[in-house]
């Protein structure tokens, strides 16, 4: 059995993966762990576990109804009447239960997306002994989600109070009822012993069953989230997207949690163009950059994408290249990094590399393009990192490149050469930059300020 949940655990996990790489969407790290971790075992232990009760208990029950019935119809109907109502009792904490799950799997993402935002920054907490910062910030984690299972758990034992409450009553009224028809000779006294075995086997049988279902139905919700994470995507609803002839942002606007606003003004950028965006610091330009991709939604407003006809369009994402201030690299060599692991790609390695000017910092590894990564130990200096994520942009031909610093660690020289190749493409660049010289604005078209209000 437990060979079967885990086989059947891998599938959705895969399904899980298999959505999430086509959806088009942002997901958090934190978020994707629980669903594929602590959801799935909440399930398991709140579902599966309990699904085979209904029958076995189920049987139970229907065999001993069918056995009252045999002495007396009074009894067999007082009887369907008490489970009626212990049927409906237990529906009061059958929503408190529900919000409980929820809650559990919800401060879990919490607290999981709390450890990976400190913990990714251990060592800089270590060398500022900044420790005392960091196990508050654990603590208050985990004290929420040990709030969450505590209120889970009581919810839980509501419920068992309440069916065991029901199944008492119910049998306290089938034994009064048989003793009332013997006195009056109906049926035998030996009767009594055997609606207190039956009233046994019904308590039981219902407890385990109603106790089963609620356990169940609390975890109805957080199935119908991970069956809506497992659907299908169609390669076919990842095609039709373009490369737009002008993007727009009208009345944008981002409200953070602490209240604090970001206001963009309206932003035209045509296809082709080459952008430099500055602004004040905490103007907003990263957050731009986000709103753009939709890894974040505005408060207010929205971004649009046009073709040449004005008409509005989906967005390919495929066309897009986006350079963080932190590039995102993966386990495998240079080359794998820049192609992101499509061989076809390989003959085109060499060039791209020089035109980002990678090619003195290539000739400087053993292996060249094909020196491993240790994303451990980091064998690759900031610069580097930063050139293969241009690089990457380049060779996939990206309609679109959206830069947020992506030079910052790369000498002035070098940058000013990169980006004299950059703006000779016909790609859409939209810069963010600090510390320019007026040699490097001038390859620009225009530039964008951002002014924090």
């Amino acid at each position: 059995m437990r060979i079967q949940e885990e086989e059947y655990n891998k599938k959705i996990r895969d399904r899980l993966a298999n959505h999430y790489f086509k959806d088009q969407k942002y997901h958090k790290i934190s978020a994707i762990q629980n669903r594929m971790t602590n959801d799935l075992e909440m399930v398991r232990n709140n579902y599966f576990d309990w699904y085979p009760i209904v029958p076995f208990y189920g049987s139970m029950f229907i065999a001993a109804l069918i056995a009252l019935i045999t002495i007396h119809w009074s009894i067999f109907l007082v009887s369907i009447v008490i489970d009626i109502f212990s049927y409906y009792v237990p529906k009061l904490v059958q929503k408190k239960m529900e919000i409980a799950t929820n809650n559990v799997s919800e401060q879990n993402k919490h607290y999981l997306d709390a450890l990976e935002k400190w913990f990714s920054g251990l060592e800089e907490l270590r060398r500022y002994f900044a420790g005392t910062k960091l196990f508050a910030v654990q603590d208050k984690a985990a004290s929420q989600i040990e709030d969450a299972h505590v209120k889970q758990t009581a919810a839980q034992q509501e419920m068992i109070i309440l069916n065991g409450a029901c199944s008492l009553l119910g049998q306290m009224i089938l034994l009064t009822l048989t003793a009332l028809l013997i006195t009056k000779n109906i049926i035998i006294f030996g009767a009594i012993m055997s609606v207190q075995n039956f009233a046994i086997n019904i308590s039981i049988g219902l407890q385990q069953m109603l106790q089963a279902l609620s356990f169940m139905k609390s975890s109805q919700d957080l199935m119908n989230q991970i069956n809506a994470d497992t659907t299908e995507i169609s390669e076919e609803n990842n095609e039709g997207g373009e490369v737009p002839a002008v993007i727009m942002t009208k009345d944008l606007a981002l409200t953070f949690p602490n209240g604090e606003n970001l206001k963009f003004p309206d932003l035209k950028i045509k296809q082709g163009e080459k952008v430099l965006l500055t602004g004040d610091s905490g103007a907003g330009k990263s957050t731009l950059f986000k709103l753009i991709l939709g890894a974040i939604k505005p408060s207010q407003g929205k971004v649009e994408f046009e073709n040449e006809k004005g008409d509005k369009i989906k967005l390919d994402m495929s066309q897009i290249g986006y350079i963080p201030q932190d590039p995102n690299l993966f386990p495998g060599t240079i080359k794998q990094n820049i192609t992101m692991f499509n061989d076809k790609l390989d003959n085109r390695v060499d060039s791209v590399v020089n035109e980002v000017n990678f090619a003195p910092d290539i000739a400087k590894f053993k292996d060249g393009v094909n020196t491993r990564l240790d994303l451990d130990k980091l064998n690759i200096s900031g610069g580097q990192r930063q050139k293969i994520v241009l690089a990457r942009a380049k060779i996939h031909d990206s309609g679109i490149i959206l830069i947020d610093e992506g030079t910052s660690a790369i000498d002035q020289k070098a940058t000013m050469d990169i980006l004299k190749n950059l703006v000779n493409s016909k790609a859409t660049i939209v810069f963010i930059a600090h510390n320019f010289n007026e040699g490097m604005r001038k390859l620009f078209d225009r530039e964008i300020h951002l002014v924090k209000d």
